[in-house]
């Protein structure tokens, strides 16, 4: 299903930040943050560029979100997502853990302008873990569907997108996390990576793909960083993955408990050809995510979102292959 959300722009804030240890004394008071929310324009956070040649990619496991959502939850995710889609003239939303058309239609009203202006592609399935992808304006969104991979539990979402002279395939994808165990992810990204080759090797195919979500998988470095560092058998995600592609964002990002990050589950996996388009990927700065949670009375996610700013333009970017509407 693809729904219109009628025109509004987004409001051109500050960039997202790399994720950064939460310290005992934050630098910032909580009126200052709260300004920041309310629509003051914090310091530039990433390496500069204007809104016309950047765009930005925000991948979040929204938590199961259904129809039951209530106000104080609503009101967080509406913060969080006015901050991890801030400062780009052009924004994409890869969202998880959709459990239904409801909870689309409200996760789409929690977007920058309520959603006017964003284009929602979602399909309903009969679990309660779906995939969407979010396109706002000055995005084309070609095609997009729900992919049937026999042995992938919750169908990746795909969507061919093009952002100024940029274009490229998008999945968002949730891997099994079946109690921890790291095989049966890995064995769910295989079969997802074949369809990306296969996809790729077909004649005059665009090479820029880009997987986004949640992967219950770490990166080689990640994993370091994660709580289940000791944990032999969770394997990392390069291993699996093959070549042709690079992980992005090392950041623990999966939450324990209220407030802290513990494991490194969500990542952005980009074509080599991308990567020319590539200017910066990492978490989004959980400790304004953690006070603005604590202003709206209830936690938007179990999960801190990522972001990734693209060049639209410019050297090495260009329309470059058919798309796999064809």
């Amino acid at each position: 299903m693809a729904v219109l959300l009628l025109a509004a722009s987004l409001s051109a804030r500050a960039p997202y930040a790399a994720a950064a240890p939460v310290s005992s004394e934050l630098s910032d008071t909580f009126r200052g943050l709260w300004e920041r929310f309310r629509g003051r324009k914090p310091p530039a956070q990433v390496p500069d560029g204007d809104g016309a040649v950047i765009g930005r990619l925000v991948s979040w496991n929204v938590q199961t979100l259904g129809a039951k959502a209530s106000k104080a939850k609503k009101e967080a995710l509406r913060l969080g997502l006015g901050r991890a889609l801030s400062g780009a003239g052009t924004a994409i939303l890869a969202a998880q853990e959709v459990a239904n058309d409801k909870g689309a239609e409200t996760l789409a009203r929690q977007l920058p302008g309520e959603g006017r202006g964003w284009t929602m592609s979602f399909e309903d399935t009969s679990a309660a873990m779906n995939n969407a992808i979010f396109t706002g304006p000055g995005v084309r969104l070609e095609c997009s569907s729900n992919l049937s991979i026999e042995g992938v539990r919750h169908p990746p979402h795909m969507a061919y997108v093009t952002a100024g002279d940029a274009d490229f395939t998008l999945l968002s994808v949730h891997l099994s996390y079946a109690k921890g165990d790291a095989s049966a992810s890995a064995e769910e990204l295989k079969l997802i990576m074949a369809w990306v080759r296969a996809e790729a090797a077909k004649p005059g195919a665009d090479p820029d793909f880009v997987i986004a979500g949640d992967f219950n998988l770490p990166t080689v470095r990640g994993k370091g960083l994660s709580a289940r560092s000791s944990e032999r058998a969770w394997e990392p995600l390069e291993e699996t993955m093959g070549e042709g592609f690079t992980a992005l964002v090392d950041d623990p990002t999966s939450r324990r408990g209220r407030e802290g990050s513990a494991n490194n589950y969500d990542h952005f996996l980009v074509s080599d050809d991308f990567l020319e388009e590539l200017v910066a990927a990492g978490a989004v700065d959980e400790r304004e995510f953690v006070l603005a949670e604590r202003s709206a009375g209830a936690r938007a996610s179990d999960h801190f979102p990522i972001a990734l700013t693209f060049r639209k333009s410019g050297p090495g970017v260009a329309l470059d292959g058919g798309s796999v509407c064809r």
